[in-house]
C-alpha cells in the first residue's frame, strides 16, 4: 500500500485522516480493479462508481504504473495519482471525491494504448464529497522537481518530506495557484504534507 512508504511521522496523522474518511463513507462501495499483462492491463476496463467509493487496484501480474496522463484527465478538484502496481507493490487505492469522468493509462509518463476508466456520479444514497480530499492536487507526477499546487486553503503552511522522514522545505502556500520547486534535491519520491482544520493532507511527488 502507498501509506507503506509515508514517513513515520507523517502515518499517524494520515491514519487519522483515513478514520475520518472512513467513518464519513461507511455506506461506499469499493471497486477492483486487476492489473496483469493481457488483452487489457487492467479489468474492468471501465468502473462506475459513486462519490465516495474506493477504487481498489490490486496486481495479478507485469509492471504496471497507474494514473491519469495529466490533470485535464480527471475533473476539476479531482486529485492527482500516479502509482506503481507491481510484484514489490501489489495494491493502491484511490477514493472518487469528484463526479465526473476520469481517464487513467498504464504508465502515464509513456502512455502504451491501456486505458481505464471511472465514470462517478453523485448519489442521494453516497456520501457527499468530503472537502478534505477536494482542498489540494500537486501535478504533474512524475516531474522534473518543479510542482504545481492547487489549493482552496489560503494561507497554510506545508511541509515536504523525503521518504525517510526528513522536512527538505517548509513554506506556506500563499494563493489557490502555487509553484513548488524541488529540482535542487536528488531524484526519488518526495510527500507535500498539509495540516489543517479540515485534517491532513499528504500528496506525493516523484521527481525524475
Amino acid at each position: 500500500m502507498v501509506t507503506s512508504l509515508l514517513p513515520k511521522n507523517i502515518r499517524p496523522a494520515l491514519a487519522t485522516a483515513a478514520v475520518v474518511l472512513l467513518s464519513a463513507s461507511s455506506m461506499a462501495t469499493v471497486h477492483t480493479v486487476t492489473c496483469q499483462n493481457g488483452d487489457s492491463h487492467f479489468l474492468p476496463i471501465t468502473v462506475n462508481a459513486f462519490v465516495g467509493d474506493t477504487i481498489f487496484w490490486t496486481w495479478v501480474s507485469g509492471t504496471h504504473v497507474v494514473g491519469p496522463i495529466t490533470a485535464a484527465d480527471i475533473p476539476v478538484g479531482a486529485g492527482m495519482w500516479n502509482v506503481p502496481v507491481n510484484a514489490s507493490m501489489q495494491s493502491f487505492e484511490y477514493v472518487v471525491s469528484v463526479p465526473g469522468d476520469y481517464h487513467y493509462v498504464c504508465h502515464p509518463s509513456a502512455p502504451h494504448d491501456e486505458d481505464g476508466y471511472i465514470t462517478v456520479s453523485l448519489s442521494t444514497d453516497a456520501p457527499q464529497p468530503m472537502s478534505m480530499t477536494e482542498l489540494l492536487t500537486v501535478y504533474p507526477v512524475p516531474s522534473n522537481g518543479k510542482v504545481t499546487m492547487l489549493s482552496n486553503m489560503g494561507n497554510a503552511p506545508f511541509s515536504v518530506f523525503n521518504t525517510v522522514g526528513e522536512e527538505v522545505l517548509r513554506s506556506t502556500i500563499p494563493g489557490q495557484r502555487s509553484e513548488v520547486d524541488l529540482s535542487d534535491r536528488p531524484k526519488g519520491i518526495y510527500f507535500i504534507q498539509i495540516a489543517s482544520e479540515q485534517g491532513v493532507l499528504t500528496r506525493r511527488v516523484v521527481i525524475q
